[in-house]
C-alpha cells in the first residue's frame, strides 16, 4: 500500500506543482454603467506582456462555466476573462434591451473594467459568436481577431419569412423550459452524444431566464450579422462542428476575411464535448496573435 501511495504521489507531482504557479482567479462583479455583470479574471503563471487578453464569451442560455475545460489550457499563456452576460449566470436581468448589440455592450464594460489598453481576441460560442462581433465593433482597434465555436453558419442566408420566425418564438413562449429542453437536446447533439452531458446541458439552458431567453431569440433573428462582420477590420475565425454544414464560400462572400476550421465528428458543444481535440485547435488560432 505504501508503494502505491508513493507512487500516486509522484505521478501527481509534476502537474500539481505547474498548477500551483497559476495565480486563483479572481471573481468580481460589476455594477456600474448597467445591468451587474459577474465575470472572472483568470491570471497566467508567467508574464504574457506580447499576448492578447483572451476573452470567452458564452452562448444563449448559458453561463461562464460552459468554458471551464478550457482554463487549464488557456491560463498557463494567456490573461483570461470569462462573464455571465446580462440575464444569464449571476448577472442581473435589469434591463429590456436583449439585442446582440447590447451583449456586446456587456462584453466591452467588462473589458474596459479589466483593462483599458491590451490587445484582445474575443471567443463566443454559439450566440456569443454575434455578441463577440458586437462588442468588437465598440472595443475598436485593440480587437486582434474574432474567434467564434460553432457559430456564423447563417450569414449569407436569405432572412427567414416574419411568419417563420413569429412560429419559432411562440413555440419557446408557450413553455419555454420544455421548449428549451426539447430544442437543445434535438438539434445540437450528434446520436452518439454522452447522453449525461446531453441532459445536463438541455437542463441547464431550459432553466434559463425565460424573458431573457425569449428576447434574445428575438434579437439574435434580428441581427445583421453579415453587415456587421465585413465592417470589421480583423479576422473572423470560426471553429465549427460538422454536426450542420458550414457553407465558408456563401459566407465569404458578405465576409472576406472570414476562415472556417471544421472539427470533425462533434456537435454543437465541441468545447465542452471534446476538449482534447477542441482546446489545441483553439491554441493554434490564438497563437497567431502574439506580438513576435
Amino acid at each position: 500500500m505504501r508503494k502505491l501511495v508513493t507512487g500516486l504521489l509522484l505521478l501527481l507531482s509534476v502537474p500539481l506543482a505547474a498548477e500551483s504557479t497559476i495565480p486563483k482567479p479572481d471573481a468580481r462583479v460589476l455594477d456600474a454603467g448597467g445591468p451587474a455583470l459577474r465575470y472572472t479574471i483568470h491570471e497566467p503563471a508567467t508574464a504574457a506582456t506580447n499576448r492578447p487578453m483572451v476573452v470567452l464569451i458564452h452562448g444563449w442560455s448559458c453561463d461562464s462555466s460552459y468554458w471551464e475545460a478550457q482554463l487549464p489550457s488557456l491560463r498557463t499563456r494567456y490573461r483570461v476573462v470569462t462573464l455571465d452576460l446580462a440575464g444569464h449566470g449571476g448577472s442581473s436581468a435589469d434591463r429590456n434591451d436583449w439585442s446582440m448589440r447590447a451583449f456586446g455592450e456587456d462584453v466591452r464594460r467588462v473589458v474596459e473594467a479589466v483593462d483599458a489598453h491590451s490587445p484582445l481576441v474575443l471567443v463566443g460560442h454559439s450566440m456569443g459568436g454575434p455578441v463577440a462581433v458586437e462588442a468588437a465593433r465598440q472595443l475598436g482597434s485593440r480587437v486582434r481577431a474574432v474567434i467564434g465555436v460553432d457559430t456564423f453558419s447563417t450569414i449569407g442566408l436569405p432572412r427567414p419569412p416574419a411568419a417563420e420566425t413569429a412560429a419559432r418564438i411562440a413555440f419557446f413562449e408557450r413553455d419555454f423550459a420544455g421548449a428549451t429542453r426539447l430544442f437543445v437536446s434535438r438539434t445540437f447533439f450528434r446520436p452518439d452524444a454522452d447522453p449525461a452531458l446531453r441532459e445536463r446541458i438541455a437542463a441547464d439552458m431550459a432553466a434559463g431566464d425565460t424573458r431573457v431567453g425569449i428576447a434574445a431569440v428575438q434579437g439574435l433573428n434580428d441581427w445583421d450579422g453579415a453587415t456587421a462582420m465585413a465592417e470589421l477590420p480583423v479576422p473572423i475565425i470560426a471553429i465549427n462542428a460538422d454536426l450542420a454544414p458550414t457553407d465558408a464560400e456563401r459566407i465569404r462572400r458578405n465576409v472576406p476575411r472570414f476562415e472556417l476550421v471544421v472539427m470533425s465528428r462533434s456537435g454543437h458543444f465541441l468545447m465542452m464535448e471534446d476538449p482534447a481535440r477542441f482546446n489545441p485547435l483553439l491554441l493554434e488560432q490564438l497563437e497567431r496573435f502574439i506580438e513576435r
